[in-house]
Formats: structure tokens, sequence, C-alpha cells
């Protein structure tokens, strides 16, 4: 049985104050993210992928946007993004913590990965 240990995991800045762990089989994809640059007077900008989302907020508090509605999401809530459809959040506490999965994987994420390990 795999399990993976967030302590062992290695984490990959994406950007200042945003970090990335991944776990994956070859359908799917889970995405641990710790983001400590909050609070946001806006969103983040807008995007989307052909990757299906499903993600929990574990720790924090956010503003998700899509559709062209603004929802006010809480640790315990869970977002559904489904493939191609624009989104963003915007972060209300100094420490959010996302539970992102993802099907099919993020190959992107896989080669940032590598590319981030190789430096």
């Amino acid at each position: 049985m795999p399990v993976l240990k967030r302590s062992e995991l290695p984490a990959e800045q994406v950007r200042p104050g945003v970090e990335r762990r991944l776990g994956y089989t070859p359908g799917l994809m889970l995405v641990m993210v710790d983001f400590d640059d909050g609070p946001q007077d806006r969103p983040d900008p807008f995007h989307s992928h052909p990757h299906e989302q499903a993600s929990y907020l574990a720790e924090g508090e956010v503003i998700f946007f899509m559709d062209g509605e603004e929802t006010h999401l809480s640790p315990g809530d869970v977002f559904l993004v489904p493939s191609g459809v624009p989104h963003a959040i915007q972060l209300l506490t100094r420490h959010v913590r996302l539970i992102d999965c993802f099907t099919p994987i993020r190959e992107d994420f896989l080669s940032e990965a590598a590319s981030a390990l190789q430096k």
C-alpha cells in the first residue's frame, strides 16, 4: 500500500510564499498546496486546464470564483472544477492549505517538479 508522508515529499516552490507537494498514480494526481502569502486584496488570475479538479480546503479561508459567482470557503469545504472552466481563488487569511485532485494527472506539474529538483 503506497503511503506518502507530507514531511517526506519534496516541496516545490511555485512562487515566493507558495509550495506544492505531489502524489500520483497513472490516472490521478493529489497536490498539496501551501500558500503563505495572504491575505490578498484581489483574486489570483483566472486560469483553466483540461483536467477535472476537486479541491478540499484544509486550512485558512478563500473566496472561490467560477461561472460569475463568488463563494466564501472555510476549512472542510470543497470546490469542483470541470475541464476547461476558468476559475480563481483569493486568499483571505495569511496561510491557506488546499488539497487538489486532478484527473488526468498534471504532466505540466511533473515537468515543473523535475526542473525544480535539477536546480
